[in-house]
């Protein structure tokens, strides 16, 4: 898989319900994205810090179009809209190389938009 056309989305909440809603919530979006969802969503984590009321994610898409696919399907899901009930996104990080289908996506959202969009360098060890 070329790195050099996956996308790293990082998010930052903020928590508008309780760090139990959220858990139960993410829980429950996490498990039927890895079941039912696009299989170009790579790795999706989600961590929350309960004593400051915020909460954070790292979703690696293989490529901008797999990112797209997992919007328009998650964002039908009844497991999205619960999740958007526990939280309030504040900033959105992408970092690789995005389409104009992702730039209409996030165009006139309320929340703060960071991008990245060429790998410079790194590397990945796997089996570590």
């Amino acid at each position: 898989m070329d790195p050099t056309s996956q996308i790293i989305n990082v998010n930052e909440y903020d928590l508008v319900g309780s760090v139990e809603a959220f858990t139960m919530a993410i829980g429950a979006l996490a498990r039927r994205t890895e079941t039912e969802g696009h299989p170009g969503v790579l790795r999706y984590q989600f961590y929350v810090n309960g004593s400051e009321g915020t909460a954070g994610a790292t979703i690696v898409y293989a490529d901008a179009a797999a990112w797209v696919a997992h919007h328009q399907m998650a964002y039908q899901w009844e497991e999205m809209a619960a999740l958007q009930a526990t939280v309030s996104l504040q900033r959105l990080t992408v970092l690789g190389p995005i389409d104009d289908a992702i730039r209409e996506w996030v165009a006139n959202r309320d929340f703060t938009i960071n991008h990245y969009d060429m790998l410079a360098a790194g590397f990945v060890r796997s089996g570590a």
